[in-house]
């Protein structure tokens, strides 16, 4: 009767007398002892390799949303550094280039002006104004994208700001 990896280990760890039949000591695994170990490797790999489309994938639409967040803050930032009393005028915003041409009502776009296309596919940009508060203006700036070029899924960044009149 020839002893296992196991009784090595036991005997290797502590002084266990072990009767003679049991002395005899493998320095070697089984092939069975190679075989689960393999298995049990080829598992954990195809689950590591399961998880890197998905990674992918979050990190596309992270980045993604990052840019759209970063496109409605520039926009809002110019819209201030015009300040309240030109914000408001169509004329304004389009010779200073913040706005498109078209349309040249609320809500007006900006995917010609910023190029928004050559960040996020198949954007679509919406600027709206509200000033029915006096003295002040609700700027509302969206950006809706689709998040792959395959897919019927689309996504939406919004961000809003108030730019007062101080003078």
């Amino acid at each position: 009767m020839e002893y296992s990896i196991w009784g090595c280990l036991i005997k290797l760890w502590g002084n266990v007398s072990l009767p003679g039949s049991l002395r005899k000591c493998n320095r070697g695994f089984t092939l069975l002892e190679v075989m689960i170990a393999l298995m049990v490797f080829v598992v954990l790999m195809l689950i590591f390799a399961s998880c890197i489309p998905v990674a992918r994938k979050a990190a596309s639409a992270n980045g993604q949303y990052s840019q759209a967040i970063s496109l409605c803050q520039h926009k809002i930032d110019q819209l201030r550094a015009v300040g309240y009393g030109r914000a408001d005028d169509y004329n304004e915003l389009s010779d200073a280039g913040i706005i498109d041409d078209a349309p040249s009502t609320r809500p007006y776009s900006f995917s010609g002006v910023d190029e928004v296309s050559t960040y996020l596919p198949n954007a679509t940009t919406s600027l709206q104004i509200d000033d029915s508060v006096a003295d002040q203006l609700k700027i509302t700036v969206t950006i809706t994208w689709k998040t792959t070029t395959f897919e019927t899924k689309s996504s939406t960044a919004t961000l809003s700001a108030m730019i007062t009149n101080v003078e």
